[in-house]
């Protein structure tokens, strides 16, 4: 998978936890929180996986 194939997935995952973050609860902080770092952690994933193996 290419950075900006994973970079998108991480987008759309992002987004989809945030909206539904938002849904649930109304915090817009914790939607914005939530939805930047699964697209953090999905975006950077495999480097950080490739340094802990």
């Amino acid at each position: 998978m290419s950075s900006a194939q994973r970079f998108l997935l991480g987008l759309a995952l992002g987004t989809a936890a945030a909206v539904t973050t938002w849904i649930l609860t109304g915090a817009d902080e914790l939607a914005l929180v939530l939805g930047l770092t699964v697209l953090f952690v999905v975006w950077l994933g495999k480097f950080i996986l490739d340094d802990l193996l």
